[in-house]
């Protein structure tokens, strides 16, 4: 008896978080770029913030996609911290529709729904076809694992003293009612996933092993339990990837804290919200009514928390801002890809661009390094050249690391679109990648001119100075539109690739002069023509990059 227990519980657990998984993947897939716009749109004002967080995870059920968007918005200067937060807040509210989508009983049709799915998905050769194949599939094993997970919860009613293991959630008792929240914090962490904290949460409420009050504060719980994975996430991040973190931190886990000390008459107010006595048992031994109270339970806090902090945004983000402070810590690994994400297209496409713009953010100061060092004294500027050197083999592993994760993500189901997209950005990293390689030339080149005992007049040195300066502007450009996600610029890159190119030819010319009319040491001239060489290699490969930013060949 308790193996087949184990089997149901263990079974229905493991299908139903296929089936949120499969789901939540389907419409990521689907409405990727929908999602953007839709979180993007959370900058024309708070309240749309809010709306725009809850619409947002309410098509993916997945409040952790939606931070992702929040974080990558806010790391391209695109949206502050306020909006941002203002979109977390409705990101709480959107996820809680799946508290509602489990009150309809269509176990039934669960496995045919699995059935066309699966149905689909196989033999379906129209793209569209197989995301909505993959989305009834989903939904199949949704309700059937929750199924499973009922029978299984109702069979422990037949071993009184493990019955009895759940009767202290229900004790409104502070100290049983902080285990409760507890309980359902860690097993949030534990999985995941708020809402397979909530199917199990639904499974044991409504066969009567959980009261209303316990499975009440499994929902405070799981509130707590679905930012700590935030948290984890964000903790070799960028500062406002930490700062959205402890937002999401902080206020949920004050608002348990202030829901646990009104619980009871929280508990009152739902009942007055949705009809039916929780404690109801039907002729099959269920409590009919007890999902719709968890469902509005869910709903009603979230909604609350966001009527509550949405007009004390300001002071709310200044607290946060002190509470995760300005740092940067230099890593040679990635700072936002995590192995968890391949498993997320949408969540590898945004961090994968999180982690261009921070690789191209290390080119940028290797490039700016580059341009120190030429302004030195041939006899100093070592230690600047090892920094160079130093953040060149960062970028090398960086790269390196972005090209293996997205190599992970490519055999994953993706729309034509995102597997451009992610060519797109392996590109990038490449592009970028060499720009810093150029850099360690530039480097070497001096420290060798140096051994060789190699001067370089002062003209041609302020040539080639002011050369380096507008290619550095003309990366830096670049990378500014790229990482702002503007639109039809290519026209402009080009034209400035054209000057610099011309420049090039010019200045190579006047060396060239000057060698014939032996009006320059010919060693010194051989190292000006590389020096040139390397710049006029940044430049080229800064129009890749701008290429590889549009879509572009």
């Amino acid at each position: 008896m308790l193996g087949e227990i184990t089997c149901y519980l263990f079974g229905g657990l493991g299908l139903f978080m296929l089936g949120a998984r499969s789901t939540s993947e389907a419409m990521q897939v689907v409405a990727a770029d929908r999602l953007r716009r839709i979180v993007a749109s959370a900058s024309a004002g708070r309240l749309i913030g809010v709306a725009s967080g809850a619409a947002a995870a309410a098509i993916v059920q997945s409040s952790s996609v939606t931070s992702v968007l929040v974080v990558s918005f806010v790391n391209s200067g695109l949206m502050d911290l306020v909006h941002a937060a203002s979109v977390m807040l409705g990101a709480n509210i959107g996820v809680t529709i799946t508290g509602w989508v489990l009150i309809l009983e269509i176990r039934q049709s669960a496995l045919l729904l699995l059935g066309i799915g699966a149905f689909l998905q196989f033999f379906s050769s129209h793209e569209g076809t197989r995301f909505a194949g993959q989305l009834a599939a989903g939904i199949g094993m949704l309700f059937f694992g929750l199924h499973l997970m009922k029978t299984g919860a109702a069979m422990i009613h037949d071993f009184p003293e493990l019955a009895g293991a759940f009767a202290a959630f229900g004790n409104r008792d502070l100290a049983n009612l902080a285990l409760s929240i507890a309980t359902g914090a860690v097993f949030t962490v534990a999985v995941q996933s708020s809402n397979t904290t909530l199917g199990i949460t639904i499974a044991l409420a409504t066969t009567g092993l959980l009261s209303f009050e316990g499975a009440a504060a499994f929902i405070l719980g799981q509130n707590i339990g679905t930012t700590v994975a935030a948290q984890l996430a964000a903790s070799q991040g960028t500062t406002n990837a930490r700062r959205t973190a402890a937002f999401h931190f902080a206020v949920n886990t004050i608002a348990v804290l202030v829901a646990a000390f009104v619980f009871p008459q929280w508990l009152e107010l739902i009942d007055r919200l949705y009809p039916g006595d929780p404690r109801l048992v039907d002729a099959n031994g269920y409590h009919p009514s007890i999902a719709g109270h968890i469902a509005v339970a869910y709903t009603s806090f979230n909604v609350m928390l966001a009527a509550v902090a949405l007009p004390l945004l300001d002071p709310l983000v200044r607290v946060v801002s002190r509470l995760a402070p300005e740092g940067h810590t230099e890593q040679t690994n990635l700072e936002f890809l995590h192995p968890s994400m391949a498993e997320s297209p949408t969540l590898a496409i945004e961090q994968g661009r999180l982690e261009v713009v921070h690789l191209a953010g290390i080119t940028h100061d290797i490039l700016h390094l580059t341009k120190t060092l030429y302004r030195q004294p041939m006899a100093t500027g070592s230690r600047i050249r090892d920094r160079i050197l130093r953040k060149e083999r960062i970028t090398d592993a960086i790269q390196h690391d972005i090209i293996a994760f997205m190599s992970k993500v490519m055999p994953g189901v993706l729309t034509e679109g995102q597997t451009e997209e992610i060519r797109n950005l392996m590109r990038l990293a490449s592009e970028i990648e060499s720009v810093a390689d150029y850099c360690e030339r530039l480097a070497n080149y001096r420290r060798r001119m140096l051994r060789m005992n190699i001067e370089m007049d002062q003209r041609a040195m302020r040539d080639l100075n002011q050369y380096l300066d507008a290619t550095i502007e003309f990366y830096d450009e670049v990378i500014d539109r790229g990482r702002r996600e503007e639109t039809s610029w290519m026209e402009t890159v080009n034209a400035k690739s054209r000057v610099l190119l011309e420049t090039a030819d010019q200045l190579r010319d006047d060396n060239l002069a000057r060698l014939a009319a032996q009006r320059f040491d010919p060693d010194a001239g051989i190292f000006f023509n590389d020096m040139l060489v390397a710049m006029r290699r940044i430049r080229n490969h800064s129009v890749n990059i701008a290429q590889a930013f549009q879509g572009l060949k």
